[in-house]
């Protein structure tokens, strides 16, 4: 098995020299901070406070989201979620997902999916009406507790495009603290557009950065740019401890490289990029209280699964990581479990994550035509165990695929 090899832009160097006195190479000294005991830094004072997460909420999503929204409600007075942040692929759209389909069409298998089993129009209907369902079924449900929505590649699908995405969830892309904090950066010289499909803002001494790794580009340059800049001012702000990044597929070289950013050769030389500026955004051989957290979710495949990045080829380099894949979406394992990752950020700055699995028991439970076949189906069928592998098999200008 070859080792993972580093490569940085131009702009990951300025950066690394800049703020943390490192140049980039795997030859640095590095010493990894637990993903979730404290350090000589200390964080923002008080208690632990809440977070939820999840992704990829097509196929049954109407079923199993207003359950996450319940479970995060039922829990406030223990832990009380600050926000659910949802990491992309709302409705599958080359085909019409299952939990619509069961309204129209109790009797449907869904499993199987027969031609010749729907009306000519339904397919028209369907891409007219998904993110509306989405947003009625599965955001509405959510009610006090804020949502905040990050693009996934089947959001791009059906020649759906980034501006039709903006267009469409700009109120949740718009929204505090997401338009204060592009106003503060800017007075840093640090632009993005209103509604932009990446974005940061920075809430109780954690820096929380949607990144947009959608389509078969990956990250583009401007972006890379921009969180390099975003990293620049978050190494010289004190109160920031914590870095938490989001995003749809899972960076290079994890555990779930079958089915993440090593599906092409752009994906590979990006995804690298943009670990290895998040990886030394912990300045690890910087002072204890210049040093960073830093946690990494994804999600694009669909299961729970922890510490993604702890592979060899990673070499000792590890960024905590998870895939939580699970708010509806076909598992591609033999155990259906949906659910949410609830994570804690403790008073030191760093995190625990805990899965909390909703179950067909769980409340609300489905009402209204069809509600018994899609439950059975979600919860008996919609799974498809993956046998294949998307990993990018070549040579890359930025170094050696697998």
């Amino acid at each position: 098995m070859k080792p993972r090899v580093s490569f940085c832009i131009a702009v990951c160097f300025v950066f690394l020299v800049a703020t943390t006195g490192l140049t980039p190479g795997l030859n640095a000294p590095h010493a990894n901070l637990p993903a979730a005991s404290g350090s000589a830094s200390q964080g923002t004072s008080g208690s632990s406070w809440y977070f939820a997460v999840s992704g990829d909420s097509r196929d049954c999503g109407d079923l199993i989201m207003p359950k996450i929204a319940r479970s995060i409600e039922s829990i406030r007075d223990r832990t009380p979620a600050e926000f659910y942040w949802h990491l992309g692929d709302f409705r599958r759209m080359y085909d019409i997902d299952c939990d619509m389909l069961k309204r129209k069409y109790p009797s449907f298998d869904c499993k199987n999916r027969p031609a010749g089993g729907l009306a000519p129009t339904d397919m028209n209907d369907y891409l007219t009406n998904a993110w509306d369902d989405f947003i009625q079924h599965q955001v509405s449900p959510f009610d006090q507790t804020p949502v905040f929505l990050g693009i996934g590649n089947h959001e791009l699908i059906a020649n759906r495009t980034r501006d039709e995405f903006r267009r469409k969830f700009q109120k949740w892309l718009t929204q505090e603290p997401l338009h204060t904090q592009r106003n503060a950066d800017a007075a840093h010289h640090l632009f993005t557009n209103e509604g932009d499909a990446y974005y940061h803002f920075i809430k109780n001494g954690v820096d929380f950065i949607y990144l947009d790794n959608a389509d078969t580009a990956m990250f583009s340059a401007a972006q890379i740019v921009w969180l390099a800049k975003v990293l620049a001012l978050d190494a010289t702000n004190d109160s920031v401890k914590t870095i938490i990044v989001g995003m749809h597929a899972a960076l290079p070289y994890s555990t779930s490289r079958g089915h993440a950013m090593d599906a092409s050769c752009q994906g590979l030389c990006s995804g690298q990029q943009v670990y290895d500026l998040l990886y030394r955004a912990q300045n690890l051989t910087g002072p204890s209280e210049k040093q960073k957290h830093v946690y990494v979710l994804a999600s694009h495949s669909h299961y729970f699964e922890e510490n993604i990045y702890d592979t060899p080829e990673h070499q000792g380099q590890v960024l905590p990581g998870w895939i939580v894949g699970t708010a509806g979406a076909e598992q591609y394992r033999d155990q259906i479990m949906y659910g949410y990752l609830l994570v804690e950020v403790r008073s030191d700055a760093t995190v625990n994550a805990q899965f909390k699995e909703v179950t067909r028991e769980s409340p609300p439970l489905a009402s209204g035509p069809g509600a018994d076949e899609l439950t059975r189906f979600c919860f008996e069928q919609n799974k498809r165990v993956r046998t294949t592998s998307d990993a990018f098999a070549g040579d890359c200008p930025c170094g050696q695929a697998k």
